[in-house]
């Protein structure tokens, strides 16, 4: 009786090991890419530090799905921006959200460069006949008219991913921050139009 009743139990610690070893392979598989960050200027106190806040993030957070290029700058005093490079400047080393938006906004303008290249021109039309006269001058837009409403889709890509990361509540404190710091129409309307700027976005099968 005795060996009868401790077989079923060894059945169930052979199969907690198993799913054990198969969770942690996943989690293995799936975590964030080795980044390559490189300082604009060696030894910048400032650089460092945010060198140090994304390398943090990414051991937070699984960052895979939402890093197209592992190549990435930091340089105090530049604009954020994708390419050639993915470069990062020092705003918000003290607010860890908007950082990490930062991030996956930049590798989101390469889901369109990576993914998109072909669709850009009709995609562009598309979004200015669903959301005409839209601002583009600063800080409303990016200072470019296609380039503001490329920005809506890589805004939701954005907001898309935070949501995934960090959940539905915070995403949404920092896109509407967003909205009162740049791209202020952009971050408005997808706030204000989020499906239908969906809508668009999956006709050209524009995702993570």
């Amino acid at each position: 009786m005795k060996a009868t009743a401790e077989l079923p139990n060894c059945r169930i610690a052979w199969w907690i090991v198993f799913l054990s070893v198969v969770f942690s392979a996943a989690a293995a598989f799936a975590s964030t890419p080795a980044l390559k960050i490189k300082l604009a200027h060696a030894g910048d106190e400032g650089e460092e530090k945010r060198k140090e806040q994304v390398e943090r993030l990414a051991q937070q957070y699984d960052l895979k799905k939402y890093t197209l290029t592992r190549d990435i700058v930091i340089e105090r005093g530049a604009m954020n921006h994708s390419s050639p490079v993915l470069t990062l400047n020092l705003r918000f080393l003290d607010n860890d959200d908007l950082a990490l938006s930062a991030y996956v906004h930049e590798q989101g303008h390469w889901v369109l460069m990576e993914r998109h290249r072909m669709d850009m021109q009709p995609l562009f039309a598309d979004l200015q006949r669903a959301f005409p006269n839209l601002d583009y001058n600063q800080p409303h837009g990016d200072g470019t008219l296609r380039g503001t409403y490329y920005h809506l889709t890589v805004c939701m890509l954005e907001w898309q991913a935070m949501e995934e990361l960090v959940g539905a509540e915070r995403a949404r404190k920092v896109i509407e921050w967003k909205q009162g710091d740049h791209y202020t129409e952009v971050y408005k309307t997808i706030i204000e139009h989020r499906p239908q700027v969906e809508s668009v976005m999956k006709r050209y099968g524009i995702k993570w």
